[in-house]
């Protein structure tokens, strides 16, 4: 138990002596203000959250002194990287929530939505802590699927409202949109690199820069969120997943899955037949 690596975590309350800054490279940081203040610097800019307020932090941003005054609550959720990105369950949105709090980490909620934030909270670290369920996992990958989108809907407003004033794309924003257009036949970043006229390598700097995360590692994450829905869809067989995905052949489809599931297809819907 002691050895075991914490996906979700639940800290009612900081501590003294708590090394938040060991998680900011794997997790989303979540904190919900209840009293007093708490402040960050990402780059140039100093933001504050105070009560009713939430910072989703993202993995890999740059995060600088994070502080908190003497007599701030707060309610900290932390969920891993991987975690998140395996159970996102609409492409389109998790765009948009991403860059969302990539330009507004800091959100004023209000009393009603901040109580309901916190349920979410709750509810999904219950779920996470039940470790004796004989569905656990299965469990834990729904209720996070319910909590994204609970807090798309509590930011959806702000989301839509900031799409619309967004005038030009930036060039990670339009490569996440290539990606989430093409990502079921094109897996190769010179694909992406050619259609926004760049190199490879500064593709994959400008991601790194922008998310923290390289150009390969995006195109993954959204083929693997594509290809298990495709897997969990039993009334396709492997041959027409394989062709969806412009796979050359079922053995090359089948090595691929397994590199990136760590089984075989007919492995992973035993698993979750």
């Amino acid at each position: 138990m002691e050895n075991r690596v914490e996906e979700i975590l639940l800290i009612e309350n900081i501590q003294k002596g708590l090394e938040l800054e060991k998680y900011f490279e794997s997790h989303f940081l979540h904190i919900l203000g209840q009293k007093g203040k708490g402040h960050f610097r990402i780059g140039d800019k100093t933001w504050s959250i105070s009560k009713n307020d939430i910072a989703i932090l993202l993995p890999n941003e740059k995060i600088q002194d994070l502080s908190f005054e003497p007599d701030f609550k707060g309610i900290f959720l932390l969920v891993s990287f991987d975690l998140m990105s395996k159970n996102n369950p609409d492409i389109g949105w998790g765009i948009k929530g991403f860059l969302f709090s990539k330009e507004n980490p800091v959100v004023s909620l209000g009393r009603v939505r901040a109580q309901r934030c916190t349920h979410n909270f709750r509810i999904l670290h219950e779920k996470y802590q039940d470790y004796d369920h004989r569905f656990r996992t299965e469990i834990i990958n729904l209720q996070l699927k319910i909590f994204i989108m609970e807090m798309w809907d509590l930011f959806a407003e702000e989301i839509e409202q900031q799409v619309k004033s967004s005038e030009s794309k930036s060039l990670f924003q339009r490569f996440l949109q290539l990606v989430q257009i093409h990502c079921m036949e094109e897996r190769e970043v010179e694909f992406y690199a050619d259609q926004l006229a760049i190199t490879p390598k500064y593709l994959s700097e400008v991601c790194k820069k922008s998310s923290g995360k390289n150009a390969s590692d995006w195109i993954q994450n959204y083929t693997t969120t594509r290809l298990i829905l495709l897997l969990r869809n039993e009334n396709l067989s492997f041959s027409e997943i394989a062709d969806t995905m412009n796979f050359s052949s079922l053995s090359f489809f089948s090595r691929y899955v397994k590199k990136l599931l760590g089984v075989s297809p007919s492995k992973y819907r035993q698993q979750i037949g």
